[in-house]
């Protein structure tokens, strides 16, 4: 499990004293002194929850076949389940705010349990949110359950599939795995590794998220460009709802009606829990080959990329990264000593001179079978140098590689010292990317000027690459805006996703909706599109009990609570809310319902 309160291993933070440029080049970009550390997060002892809400007669039916260990109501699992790692999600818990939480926490250890467990909570009325690596950053796995019976606000479990997490079976001759959802990235690619096998599927959020969670959010790895997303990487899969379970065929392909595979990919948890997936694997790459470029500018690099697309010479991994984020990588990079440093500025010097003043960085990756890697690494390159591409070696590379799942730790480490920083990404066609780009940025740009001193922090990256046009993932980040904190996100938010969908890009490339983006479902698939998933919904899960709140577009008062209007009143009411304990504790079920 994760910190309660950021991203990560608990006992892990940003490795920062190796990067001596990175926070005096922070402090300048973002108008921020040392004296701005203010927001270190609340102890823990100081939270107190909302006293669990046990429905007892879904409790006890779901007692007869659990054992003892794999249900809870303490107060440390309801925290680690009440959020995901949204910035919002810790602005909040890290001051202490815990707006809802679940009342139950059950894990799961097989599919038959995960039926059971459904068909009670189906005859009961209880909510129940599916929860992987608690990863998500767009509001995915927040209890947003809005409906009150007769009995008040319904029971809700998060169903923590952490220990189903096993590798079935393997078919070598299909080149396939079965595998349970509940698999996290590094457990799933060291098993099927043990055995000579690969996925190849490494999202950012690789060291703590599953493959239910990946699937649930069509998620994209770094080894997209070569693999695919990870909708092109299942064969069938098995996931339970209220109103039975779905098995799908083991077949290469079919034309058996539309894609029930597809429908599920990307649901969310609204429509089913998954429990187990066939997956195309690959076998283990014999090479790894990563490779550092610099282009003069953004265009050239895009028109590079698409060449290597044009003509087939597609490297496994391409992640380009604009002006902005250049100079963000420069930063993160240890410091040349001695000649080495002598040589690097007279290299910047001579590139300046030489039209590269706007330098952009390019990490590519190779890999596979060692004669296929030479020719296509030998092809591609051929492109990226027509273009323009200078050779940084293989050095950036393996700098690129030993930090490429640390960045989300620097988030924790920036929000100490008062600074709003988030993601946004989307895709959109080569036609219209580059445009998508500059207005992004150049909104973003405007909106530092119009809401603060016009210090800040845009910077974006091409992550994963199509013959049809490619993913662009931002990150930017500003001084807070003191007791306007959320309303400041949320404006933030709004206007880089309107500016996405004005421009032509799509809602996420894979980050997926939650209740963040609900608001543009409609824009992004036609109202008619929404009443007809509201129909599959429906069918499969007539009380709304699946993770209520999430993927449609909310009514307007509901809308409001989404986009922070509520946040003023609820953080000047953390002091009060953030007690000691004094003897407070919220119902455990250990304690008052199986002991």
């Amino acid at each position: 499990m994760m910190k309660w309160w950021g991203w990560g291993d608990i006992n892990k933070t940003f490795p920062i004293e190796d990067k001596p440029n990175l926070w005096p080049w922070i402090k300048k970009t973002i108008s921020i002194s040392e004296n701005n550390k203010i927001t270190e997060p609340v102890k823990r002892e100081d939270i107190i929850l909302s006293p669990a809400n046990i429905n007892d007669d879904f409790l006890n039916a779901v007692k007869q076949f659990l054992k003892i260990e794999q249900i809870s109501s303490s107060e440390d699992d309801r925290l680690l389940h009440s959020y995901g790692k949204s910035y919002a999600d810790l602005f909040y818990v890290r001051k202490g705010v815990v707006k809802k939480s679940p009342d139950i926490i059950i894990y799961p250890s097989s599919h038959d349990e995960v039926e059971n467990i459904i068909k009670y909570a189906h005859q009961y009325n209880v909510c129940v949110i599916p929860f992987g690596g608690g990863t998500n950053i767009v509001g995915g796995v927040d209890p947003r359950d809005q409906t009150v019976t007769e009995k008040g606000p319904r029971c809700v479990v998060s169903l923590d599939m952490r220990n189903m997490n096993k590798l079935i079976s393997i078919d070598p001759q299909s080149q396939t795995a079965v595998i349970q959802a509940g698999a996290l990235g590094p457990k799933l690619e060291k098993d099927l590794s043990d055995k000579g096998w690969a996925l190849g599927h490494f999202p950012d959020s690789f060291e703590y998220s599953t493959l239910g969670g990946w699937l649930a959010t069509r998620s994209a790895g770094m080894q997209s460009d070569a693999y695919g997303k990870i909708e092109d990487m299942l064969v069938s899969l098995k996931m339970v709802t209220p109103t039975g379970t779905i098995v799908t065929r083991t077949t290469p392909a079919s034309s058996a009606g539309p894609d029930i595979n597809r429908l599920i990919v990307g649901s969310e948890g609204i429509l089913g829990v998954i429990t187990e997936a066939t997956m195309r694997i690959h076998k283990s790459p014999e090479v790894k080959d990563y490779r550092g470029y610099l282009f003069p500018n953004f265009e050239k690099g895009v028109e590079a990329i698409r060449e290597c697309i044009d003509k087939n010479w597609v490297p496994s991994m391409i992640r380009f990264q604009d002006e902005g984020e250049t100079q963000l990588a420069f930063n993160l990079k240890s410091p040349k000593k001695g000649i080495e440093s002598i040589v690097q500025k007279q290299l910047k010097r001579i590139l300046s001179m030489t039209g590269y003043s706007r330098p952009c960085i390019m990490v590519v990756g190779f890999e596979g079978d060692a004669k296929q890697v030479q020719i296509i690494a030998n092809e591609a390159t051929k492109i990226l140098k027509k273009h323009r591409a200078f050779s940084l070696g293989k050095g950036i590379g393996k700098t690129w590689s030993k930090d490429k799942f640390n960045v989300p730790y620097l988030r924790d480490f920036i929000m100490d010292y008062g600074v709003m920083v988030d993601v946004a990404e989307t895709a959109a066609v080569w036609s219209k990317l580059l445009n998508v780009h500059k207005k992004t940025i150049e909104e973003i740009n405007k909106y530092f000027k119009s809401h603060g001193d016009g210090s800040g922090y845009i910077g974006c990256h091409i992550s994963h690459t199509y013959k049809t046009g490619a993913c662009l993932y931002f990150t930017y980040a500003a001084k807070q805006i003191v007791g306007k904190e959320i309303e400041q996100y949320y404006g933030y938010k709004k206007l880089i996703t309107d500016t996405f969908m004005k421009n032509g890009a799509t809602l996420s490339h894979h980050h997926a909706v939650g209740y963040e983006h609900s608001p543009w479902m409609e824009s992004e698939i036609s109202q008619t599109g929404i009443k007809a998933l509201k129909g599959v919904k429906n069918a499969l899960d007539p009380k709304n009990i699946l993770n209520p709140g999430k993927v449609f577009p909310v009514d307007e008062e509901l809308r409001l609570g989404v986009f922070g209007i509520d946040a003023p009143e609820i953080v000047n009411q953390s002091k009060s809310r953030i007690k000691k304990r004094s003897g407070q504790t919220s119902r455990n079920l250990h304690e008052d319902s199986i002991g």
